[in-house]
């Protein structure tokens, strides 16, 4: 079990630092707590990302700094694609409700990243997606591997993770 979250530690850490030295610093959001993003520039980040709780050894979803102003799927599929790179994810659908994705090479999600990592990935994209105005599900398509499964997948899924908690 060690073993499992020291990979995972690894593993957000890495995308942490990778993210930092591949991003473009701008003076839009180098200071700002609080960006509210226009319809043209979207957004840089997930809505929410998943961080490792040493503390109760679990994870949690913390809400980014962005607004959503102007931001739709397309802006969240193109910052997940960003932060995981390796997981090519396509929009497919924006319905009224749901958004339709999928992943055509699931490879790295689920047989590369284990439970905890898989977990996060998926958790990252519901919540971020669920985010925008009237979306309650993501449809996630791809081949099904040890670690994830493909599926319709809302907030209520993740119910294990810790309450998401907005970042300050």
């Amino acid at each position: 079990m060690k073993v499992i979250v020291f990979i995972l530690v690894a593993v957000v850490c890495f995308s942490s630092c990778r993210n930092e030295t591949d991003s473009k610093v701008n003076d839009r959001d180098s200071l700002s707590t609080a960006t509210s993003i226009e319809s043209t520039e979207g957004i840089s980040d997930p809505l929410y990302t998943v961080e490792y709780d040493e503390k109760t050894q679990g994870l949690n979803l913390v809400r980014g700094d962005e607004t959503i102003t102007g931001v739709d799927a397309a802006d969240v599929v193109r910052v997940m694609n960003k932060k995981y790179e390796g997981i090519k994810l396509d929009l497919v659908d924006s319905g009224k409700d749901t958004i339709a994705v999928k992943i055509d090479d699931a490879t790295k999600l689920s047989q590369g990243m284990g439970s905890m990592g898989a977990e996060a990935y998926l958790a990252e994209l519901t919540f971020s997606m669920t985010e925008l105005e009237g979306v309650k599900a993501v449809k996630i398509d791809f081949e099904e591997g040890d670690h994830a499964m493909p599926g319709v997948y809302t907030r209520a899924d993740f119910k294990d993770l810790i309450k998401p908690v907005v970042k300050k």
